[in-house]
Formats: structure tokens, C-alpha cells, sequence
């Protein structure tokens, strides 16, 4: 595959590619593109990702229990099946009191 890593040729949940220990973000890559990154992520709880930017829009796919998204002072609480994107070069920040598994899409 030119554009795709880490990915099973054969049926799997994503929720089963990676798993966070107590205190951990683990995260795996799934694409070999510099223009475009896809990427799944574990949380263990009360863990997330400060304020950053993304050179192009990002989608955030919940993957696995329930996520929070803080954009300018405003925050958005995603859960299991649900989306959200955010546009290039905003800063946000992503977290959660309890695990999650999300997938981070960026164009």
C-alpha cells in the first residue's frame, strides 16, 4: 500500500488497534502521506492534548466512550459514533475526565 500503514488487510475494529495504559495517550499512524494525516489515538483517563493546530481541517471521529473538543473558550462534548471538524490553524484542545479512543483525520 503506498498510502496506508499500521492497517489490517483483513476485518478489525479500529477500537482494537491500540490501547492506553493508566497515564498514557498512545497513538498509531495509519497514513504514510505528508499531506495528509489519519491517525487513531487512546486516552487513559484524565488525559488529552493541549492547545495545538493543524495545518489543514481536522475531523475528529469518536472511536470509543466520550471526548471533549475546546475551541475560544467554547467547549464541545462528542460522544461514541459522533464528529466534529475543526477548520485549519485553529487552536483547540481535545481531553476527557474518563478513556476514549478517537480518530483524527487531517486534509
Amino acid at each position: 500500500m503506498d498510502s496506508l500503514k499500521n492497517v489490517p488487510t483483513e476485518p478489525t475494529l479500529l477500537t482494537e488497534l491500540i490501547n492506553a495504559k493508566k497515564n498514557q495517550v498512545v497513538s498509531m499512524a495509519l497514513s504514510k502521506r505528508d499531506d495528509v494525516t489519519v491517525s487513531v489515538f487512546s486516552f487513559s483517563d484524565n488525559e488529552g492534548v493541549s492547545e495545538e493546530e493543524y495545518f489543514g481541517d481536522t475531523l475528529y471521529y469518536v472511536l470509543e466512550g466520550k471526548m471533549s473538543i475546546s475551541i475560544n473558550e467554547k467547549t464541545y462534548e462528542l460522544k461514541q459514533g459522533e464528529c466534529m471538524a475543526v477548520e485549519a490553524k485553529t487552536s483547540h484542545a481535545i481531553g476527557s475526565k474518563t478513556a476514549f479512543k478517537v480518530m483524527q483525520i487531517t486534509l
